[in-house]
């Protein structure tokens, strides 16, 4: 049964028994890996019980791929390396970096390596255990995620006619901006200012706005099959909209 050492950052946590728990890692090499940690909840009077943190980061060992239970493998040891302390003395750092773990969790495939996402979501988690206004550093990583696995829309030309002007609406269901000759050909569609598009283009060219992150979370939605259960918490009710 094969053993395997990796640098981890924890995304989920789910009870399994009295005593265990299933903990969803993001590792370095493998990618998304879930394991069980059996006995991790149960203390002794001689011994506290070990606790996993969410959003820590930390070297994991895992045995076996579980191939019989869906890719459950058996975590055997954890040490945690980093404790981003940052994230939890804001309420909405700690909602950012929530979304950041429920969204990766969800369009990640396990044991699918990106280890340029791992440097990307650790980067972050660290931006944002820092930031003051979280929307930026979570427009970046909502990017790297989607161009990770292949599924970035298109913001440079219309998905239409590719012309490269008149860009005027996002359509998820198209993945990409469409122009404004376009436009009445597609029913679900949904319009972006010109400073957003600058932003969505090259996230580093300014500081995000509500509206960058909103349609970004929306063709994450979308994807996901409903809404990530942390963006309510990070954006005003009206911008959950889908505008057709």
């Amino acid at each position: 049964m094969s053993t395997l050492q990796d640098s981890a950052i924890v995304l989920r946590e789910y009870e399994y028994s009295e005593s265990s728990q299933i903990i969803v890692f993001f590792t370095m090499t493998s990618g998304k890996v879930r394991a069980l940690a059996k006995g991790i909840r149960r203390g002794t009077k001689k011994r506290f019980a070990t606790g996993v943190d969410l959003l820590d980061i930390g070297l994991v060992t895992v045995r076996g791929r579980g191939e019989r239970s869906g890719g459950l493998a058996t975590m055997t040891e954890w040490k945690q390396t980093r404790c981003l302390s940052g994230l939890r003395e804001s309420l909405h750092r700690l909602h950012g970096a929530q979304y950041v773990a429920e969204i990766t969790a969800h369009l990640t495939e396990e044991w699918d390596p990106h280890p340029g996402l791992y440097e990307q979501l650790e980067t972050g988690l660290t931006r944002l255990a820092e930031s003051e206004e979280p929307l930026s550093a979570l427009v970046v990583y909502q990017r790297a995620l989607l161009g990770a696995v292949g599924l970035l829309p298109v913001f440079d030309r219309c998905v239409g006619c590719d012309r490269p002007t008149g860009l005027t609406y996002f359509s998820t269901f198209d993945g990409g901006m469409i122009c404004s000759n376009c436009a009445p050909r597609y029913r679900e569609k949904r319009p972006v200012r010109p400073e957003t598009l600058a932003i969505l283009s090259d996230p580093e060219k300014g500081a995000a706005s509500e509206g960058t992150f909103a349609l970004l979370n929306h063709h994450i939605a979308h994807l996901m099959g409903k809404m990530p259960a942390l963006a309510p918490l990070l954006l005003a009710p009206e911008r959950l909209t889908i505008h057709k």
